[in-house]
């Protein structure tokens, strides 16, 4: 008897991180601005220059563009301080190798502003990390045995899964040149960038993106005036994606790295964005499983081991849907801004629910430029999410209504992805061997056993048991081709053991 044993080689997550670490740094309010009074709020936009997994760890670094908005001493107009911030972090992560495929992004979840004297300040960025490892992986199964002239029963199944056949990483860079109507003589203050998902369209060795970034901009006037706008930014972009495949499904997740944004007098904006894109394969792969086997003269002994299979499945992007009252401190009149940051979500009983930190900005009613910063809970309407089922890359876009006394409406749409992961456990013959007589399971010499079938049973269970074979009772009984139950009725059962 021979094990028929099969390599199977795919991608297995490893690792999935959600955290958050804070940087902080003091500035000094340059000679040719005035003192500060009362700093309002202050948004930061974050370039991420190196990503290096290492042994154990991933070493993340880069800098924060930070944007301090504040009323002088004594005056209404509103000014700025633009503040840079360094950071390097090390992402504790056990397990990943240099040379391991992953996915990081890094985005700006909240920024602390405080006059720590009327010409320093201290600024204190808080990031989210989303992060997910992969590595190769494989397994040796037995998915068939040769008897070799053995008497050997063998029960076959089919099991189909989804494996994760393709991961890589691969970076791009947009670049584009887009009039601003109503932006002549603005000044750019903060620009914030999300990207939606992308198309893919794979063929031999390369991938075809297509989709589109989202642009939240913060300008002021030459009067202190605050005006936001939002732009959408499509692109396309051909990547060397060596050993993917044309047929397959794929998936790219996409991490915004780096937003250059310069306004020109005339309006004209001109854009760049680094992107790291994480390119995956799908492939739904057939396994045949042993389900059970039997020797019909001799004991049958098996050496087995339960090993599992990772199975992921990157489902099509979604868009929900939530409204929702944020608490303020000042009645608001006028909404001027509403920016978010998705901090975490969670699928809970078929739903989702988010962390959300609102950054808004809105007059009251004496005109009065107020602001407030604050994680808010988001329920999301999804009914029906797939067991396992994760939802990933989440961005948030807000718009904001004055509300009741003291609130403000904000109506949250969420995009994003889900993936659905699962361990698929299977059990693996490793060894097989088959030495002593069988003991009969009626009386010795017996040729042929008459039983009546109460209960729907297996064929193949009545064959075990008495050293026969589904296909001998089904000719004994003159059952139709293709019968695998038997109930209420007498079997003539030939038995074969010796």
């Amino acid at each position: 008897m021979e094990l028929i044993r099969t390599d199977l080689q795919y991608y297995e997550p490893t690792h999935t991180l959600h955290s958050m670490f804070t940087e902080s740094t003091d500035a000094i309010v340059p000679d040719a601005e005035p003192d500060i009074g009362h700093i309002l709020c202050a948004y930061a936009s974050v370039t991420v220059k190196d990503e290096l997994p290492q042994s154990d760890r991933i070493l993340l670094s880069g800098n924060a563009s930070v944007t301090v908005l504040y009323r002088p001493d004594g005056q209404d107009a509103i000014r700025l301080l633009q503040i840079p911030l360094s950071f390097a972090h090390i992402e504790e992560t056990p397990g990943i190798l240099p040379d391991s495929p992953c996915f990081l992004r890094c985005q700006v979840g909240s920024v602390a502003a405080r006059a720590v004297n009327s010409r320093k300040v201290n600024v204190a960025v808080t990031f989210v990390l989303e992060i997910d490892v992969f590595a190769e992986s494989g397994l040796t199964l037995t998915e068939e045995i040769d008897p070799q002239g053995e008497a050997l029963e063998l029960l076959y199944g089919q099991q189909t899964v989804s494996l994760l056949c393709y991961a890589a990483a691969r970076e791009f860079t947009a670049l584009d040149d887009l009039e601003l109507p109503g932006a002549q003589g603005l000044r750019l203050i903060c620009a914030r960038g999300a990207l939606r998902p992308a198309a893919c369209q794979p063929s031999p060795d390369q991938l075809t993106l297509s989709g589109e970034a989202l642009l939240w901009l913060l300008l002021m006037d030459d009067t202190g005036a605050l005006v936001t706008m939002t732009q959408a930014i499509p692109y396309t972009q051909v990547l060397d994606a060596p050993g993917l495949r044309g047929s397959l499904p794929t998936c790219a997740r996409l991490a915004l790295r780096s937003l250059d944004c310069m306004l020109r007098e005339d309006g004209v904006l001109s854009v760049g964005l680094g992107v790291r894109a994480l390119v995956t394969q799908q492939a739904e792969q057939t396994i045949q499983v042993i389900r059970d086997l039997y020797h019909l003269h001799r004991e049958l002994h098996c050496d087995t081991r339960e090993v599992t299979l990772c199975t992921y499945a990157a489902d099509a992007p979604f868009q929900l849907e939530s409204a929702v009252q944020m608490p303020v401190g000042r009645a608001a009149a006028e909404i001027l801004s509403a920016d978010g940051t998705c901090l975490s979500a969670e699928a809970h009983g078929g739903a989702l629910e988010a962390q959300i930190q609102v950054c808004l900005l809105y007059r009251d009613p004496t005109g009065a430029v107020c602001a407030e910063s604050q994680p808010l809970t988001v329920p999301l309407a999804a009914t029906g999410l797939p067991e396992g089922a994760a939802p990933q890359d989440l961005s948030v876009q807000l718009s904001a209504a004055p509300g009741g006394e003291g609130s403000v409406s904000l109506r949250v749409t969420a995009t994003g992805n889900l993936v659905t992961q699962a361990q698929i456990p299977i059990r693996d013959i490793t060894a097989l061997c088959a030495d002593a007589p069988r003991q009969p399971a009626d009386q010795p010499g017996t040729t042929l056993v008459l039983r009546y079938i109460h209960t729907p049973t297996p064929l193949w269970e009545i064959a075990k048991q008495y050293a026969s074979t589904a296909q001998a009772i089904r000719q004994a009984n003159a059952l139709p081709e293709g019968t695998e139950t038997a109930a209420d009725t007498m079997l003539l059962i030939p038995v074969y053991a010796q």
